[in-house]
């Protein structure tokens, strides 16, 4: 019995061992199943990482290529592009049409000027409106339509358009501005300048572009320009204030006069107040020259002469530089170098085609001289290459200049057949540039003043108010709605006055010589300027980008 017990005891062990064997075989089957399950997913998770890592660098090595793409390049030759089809049009349809009013003096020789303009009146007509002074002909418009032939419908349409154009193209900018000087949700700002043009980019060149087959529409439909209502003197002076905050713009790398002050020169001054001017207009230049180059660019109609073709050249340029804003070609000297002396081309141009070629009469060397005096002193010292070469070399230009001024004026004679007697004519243009640039200086600096008097007055509660928003905000946010609205209703305001001051001269035919003309519109459009960059878009964006807060 004993025995029968062991051997059932020494059984019931031998199974339990079995049992337990078994299942350290199960375990062990199922730690090593579990372990090449482990060891699957991590080769599996390990190359979905290689996968992931390949991916995202190949998307970086895309988006680097992309942004060394010079796509802003492309735009500026779709720009040019255009602009070379445009002026095919002009010409072609012109043509076709018979249009042959290159000039003024030739009004009784032109197949198609005498049905079309009124003669210029280089002959005072006493008691004819704007026809009556000595002074008239140098006021009066060639292309526009004689006062029978003008219309409600003629005046609408150019005027609709050139609201339109000029009040869009803000917008635009304004939006683009904003993006670039608040940063995102995250506290983050977009990069300032790249090779790649933004939507609003490419929204502002669209613009432009319709706007100008537009006014070809309205050319050979109803005709007239804005000068049918302008002042001619007001054009011309607009172009002429654009081009001296290019002066502003450019002075931190160039200076005044040969290069001087040099950068370094100035870097002592950098937080001075009289640097004021080259910051503000720095930052809101963009706003004014679009105006200006929109409202000379609607005064005139296409037609078809090489003086309106090369006008339209400068201001389409201008157009297609406000296309490309926060591009680096924006940032490009010789492009912009380009934009400054172009007028210097345009304007003996127009000077070759309306003025007559009889001795002591031409206007051309007063305008390529007068504006080459200009590109000498201050607009040539820009270029990087001068940066490379001893400061010695500056004098070359000067000399070149000095020798073909001498010897062209020995041939340009006065009405008496004297040389060198014009020769005081070449300082009027850039006498008005200095000018007008210094006048421009002490109007900002004044203002500047002004507000740095009534900022420290309020510092302590200032910097309490801005703790306070930052604390409850953490980042700086872009302005109200209520003080955008605003902005725009004072903007608008604003350069509608500068209009009115073009309307009401025109209007009234203030009777003075067109110098003195330009002169009270460069003035008026500087103050203008200075008001609308000190004052109101500082109100909505602002000078510098603003930085987070760091809580």
């Amino acid at each position: 019995m004993m025995n029968d017990t062991s051997v059932s005891q020494s059984q019931m062990s031998l199974v339990v061992a079995a049992e337990v064997k078994d299942k350290k075989a199960e375990d062990a089957g199922k730690q090593a199943d579990l372990e090449n399950d482990n060891e699957g997913s991590m080769k599996r998770a390990n190359k979905k990482g290689s996968s992931d890592e390949s991916k995202q660098s190949k998307m970086a090595d895309e988006s680097s290529a992309t942004e060394s793409y010079r796509y802003d390049v492309v735009l500026w030759l779709f720009g040019m592009l255009f602009f070379s089809l445009l002026v095919s049009l002009m010409f072609g349809i012109g043509s076709i049409r018979g249009w042959d009013a290159d000039s003024a003096y030739n009004h009784n020789m032109s197949n198609s000027s005498m049905e079309r303009f009124l003669p210029e009146p280089f002959t005072p007509e006493p008691g004819v409106y704007k026809r009556s002074d000595k002074e008239a002909s140098s006021r009066w418009y060639y292309w526009k339509l004689k006062p029978e032939d003008v219309t409600a419908g003629t005046k609408l349409f150019v005027w609709f358009s050139y609201c339109l154009h000029n009040l869009s193209v803000w917008l635009v900018l304004y939006l683009q501005h904003k993006q670039k000087s608040f940063p995102d949700v995250n506290g983050k700002y977009e990069k300032k300048y790249s090779n790649t043009p933004d939507k609003y980019n490419l929204i502002l060149f669209g613009l432009n572009v319709f706007f100008h087959l537009l006014h070809l529409l309205n050319t050979h439909t109803t005709y007239d320009g804005t000068a049918a209502d302008t002042s001619e003197a007001s054009s011309q002076s607009s172009v002429i204030v654009a081009l001296i905050i290019m002066l502003f713009i450019e002075f931190k790398d160039r200076g005044v006069v040969f290069g001087y002050p040099s950068p370094y020169q100035l870097r002592k001054y950098q937080d001075s107040v009289w640097m004021s001017p080259v910051y503000i207009l720095r930052k809101y230049h963009g706003y004014f020259i679009y105006w200006a180059a929109i409202f000379t660019f609607w005064y005139h109609p296409m037609e078809n002469t090489f003086g309106h073709a090369f006008g339209f050249a400068h201001t389409w340029f201008f157009m297609l530089q406000g296309s490309l804003t926060f591009t680096n070609l924006h940032l490009n000297k010789y492009w912009r170098f380009t934009l400054e002396v172009w007028v210097t081309i345009h304007s003996g141009v127009v000077a070759v085609q309306t003025v007559p070629n009889i001795m002591g009469k031409e206007l051309w060397p007063m305008f390529v001289f007068g504006f080459s005096m200009a590109i000498i002193l201050t607009q040539l010292y820009g270029l990087p290459f001068w940066k490379n070469i001893p400061s010695w070399t500056r004098a070359i230009p000067v000399a070149v200049y000095a020798i073909i001024v001498v010897t062209s004026y020995s041939f340009i004679r006065d009405v008496q057949g004297r040389p060198f007697t014009r020769l005081q004519e070449i300082i009027r243009i850039p006498g008005i540039y200095y000018l007008i640039l210094l006048i421009g200086w002490l109007i900002i600096v004044a203002i500047a003043k002004l507000q740095r008097i009534s900022a420290a007055r309020s510092i302590s509660s200032s910097k309490e108010s801005i703790n306070k928003q930052e604390s409850k905000e953490g980042a700086p946010s872009p302005p109200p709605r209520w003080k955008e609205v605003l902005v725009l209703l004072g903007t608008v305001t604003t350069y509608a006055v500068s209009v009115f001051l073009s309307w009401i001269f025109e209007y009234i035919d203030l009777k003075v010589n067109l110098i003195v003309l330009t002169m009270i519109y460069c003035f008026s459009f500087t103050l203008i300027s200075a008001v609308f960059g000190s004052f109101l878009l500082k109100m909505v964006i602002p000078l510098q980008r603003a930085r987070p807060s760091s809580s």
